[in-house]
């Protein structure tokens, strides 16, 4: 009963301290570097909606149709920010808002082979017209 008793124990023990880890600035989201997360799930310095500026100073993404700071396809890494906004396409693995197969609208923004350029006129900071942008208007 003893041995069963210190088991017991050992695993409570191991479970509070894994629970510990799930606060804020650590657990399963923070890297081993202990960068921060912002609230989007992404390291801060990385993220678009944390620092808009981004969206104007790296321009547009031809190939995918976004602004190149927001295109979850060159930067699978905003995948998880998408995810935080609510901005997920299960079926696809996508965000919503750039999914194609969801909205063929979106194609219509797509110039292959042109990365870096401006951003459309006429279009949010997001890159696509302010009228049809899901960030925009959820």
């Amino acid at each position: 009963m003893k041995k069963l008793k210190t088991g017991l124990t050992a695993t409570g023990l191991l479970a509070l301290a894994m629970l510990a880890g799930c606060g804020e600035g650590g657990g399963a989201g923070a890297s081993a570097s202990g960068a921060e997360r912002c609230p989007h799930d992404i390291k801060g310095e990385d993220c678009p909606f944390c620092h808009p500026e981004m969206v104007e100073a790296e321009g547009f993404c031809g190939d995918h149709g976004f602004a190149e700071a927001l295109c979850a396809e060159c930067r699978p890494f905003l995948k998880a920010a998408f995810r935080a906004q609510g901005d997920w396409c299960d079926e696809h693995k996508h965000p919503k808002s750039q999914c194609v197969a969801c909205d063929p609208t979106v194609a219509k923004n797509i110039r292959p082979g042109e990365h870096g350029g401006p951003i459309p006129e006429g279009a949010c900071e997001h890159g696509t017209p302010e009228s049809e942008c899901k960030l925009c208007n959820p």
